[in-house]
């Protein structure tokens, strides 16, 4: 990465997609000059890890709960940004990370299911979300590899991309609008009172009048410098990659149940997962997950039974404990910003995230109202 001396007026800890993208929209749309510091590579993280698919329609969230209408709002948001901004990020950067739309199948197997499902239903189209209800004759005229033993379906069409060429995507696109980008380890954030000076890179210390913090379940670490709780853990997410053999027949549908979901990519790699594992940070991919996960995906599609695996991998998603992001100023500290919890959507939401906090930076506002996502909620847990 090109190096230089002159001062960032921004530093964002943190190089995955969260940080690339505030750092790329405060360049392109306010012509603010930051540096990235990124501790291992760009995407090494949950960023270039991810599955990749981009979607609104959740039906299901950890312990039971209903998505909030603001979070369904930005996913929808984000995902518009995300179709509107690809040629752009493709053309900027020269990486094409394959967007592309693909037909989702979100599968009931009871009947009990399938009523709560026809209910969640009702709920998508009243957030604007265009899915239908299909019956097992429809799904067997799709010739999708959905097992047989389905009642229904929620079908709909969505968006998906390769994670790791994405976040490269975004990391250069950025660079090529003035961001730094830098290889190091913050270990503390500079105050001169309640004020931001900078950070501190062991011996070094980098100054700049604005940080972000963006670095994911880590960021809870660098709270603690600041006396601020942020409530992130880890979860750590395995999936298994497929391997089709040439001229065998592939999947064209995506399907997503509770237990597990089986997403052809447009690159010719079947993803299978996934795991959602509160083990700290340990991202090592294991045995028991990729056999938890093969035989929970051969129920939903039994003709992934004969492809053979290609490899594993695990990534620490930040999960906030109250299931939205963390985004805005953190209190009473004048300078410094957050942008972390985003979860299983970081992908989806990372470009909305930076657009909006580049917004809050430079303008003390922004275009969609994210007092639910404030760093402030903190201050009363």
């Amino acid at each position: 990465m090109a190096s230089t001396h002159s001062r960032p007026d921004v530093i964002i800890i943190g190089g995955g997609v969260i940080g690339c993208a505030v750092a790329y929209f405060l360049a392109t749309e306010h012509g603010v000059k930051s540096l990235i510091i990124e501790r291992n590579g760009i995407g090494s993280e949950a960023s270039g890890g991810a599955a990749g698919e981009l979607a609104a329609a959740e039906l299901t969230e950890k312990g039971g709960q209903r998505p909030s209408p603001t979070l369904t709002r930005f996913l929808q948001e984000g995902i518009s940004l995300h179709t509107a901004l690809a040629s752009t990020l493709v053309e900027e950067s020269g990486v094409d990370y394959l967007l592309n739309d693909i037909t989702m199948l979100r599968p009931a197997f009871t009947v009990d299911e399938a009523t709560g499902m026809k209910d969640e239903l009702a709920r998508l189209h009243e957030s604007g979300i265009d899915a239908s209800w299909i019956e097992p004759k429809s799904i067997q005229a799709m010739h999708s590899w959905l097992s047989g033993d389905a009642v229904g379906a929620i079908l709909s069409t969505e968006f998906q991309l390769e994670a790791y060429p994405f976040a490269l995507a975004l990391a250069q696109a950025a660079e090529q609008h003035g961001v730094e980008i830098r290889t190091g380890e913050v270990t503390d954030i500079e105050l001169s009172g309640r004020r931001v000076t900078g950070v501190r890179l062991g011996d070094e210390i980098v100054s700049a009048p604005t940080v972000v913090i963006a670095n994911g379940p880590w960021s809870r670490f660098a709270g603690e410098w600041i006396g601020l709780n942020v409530p992130v853990i880890p979860l750590r997410g395995q999936i298994v990659h497929l391997e089709i053999p040439e001229g065998a027949p592939r999947p064209e549908h995506a399907i997503f149940h509770s237990t597990g979901y089986v997403l052809p990519k447009a690159g010719g790699t079947l993803y299978v997962g996934t795991t959602i594992e509160d083990v700290g940070f340990d991202s090592e991919p294991t045995t028991d997950a990729r056999d938890a996960i093969m035989e929970a995906v051969i129920r939903l599609a039994p003709q992934t039974i004969d492809i053979p695996i290609k490899r594993m991998t695990a990534c620490l998603r930040p999960y906030s404990l109250d299931d939205m992001p963390i985004i805005g100023a953190v209190p009473d500290v004048d300078g410094l910003f957050i942008a972390t919890g985003h979860g299983f959507k970081g992908i989806t939401l990372c470009l909305i995230t930076g657009k909006n906090l580049a917004e809050l930076i430079i303008e003390g506002s922004s275009s969609f109202l994210m007092d639910g996502f404030s760093p402030a909620r903190l201050e009363s847990k």
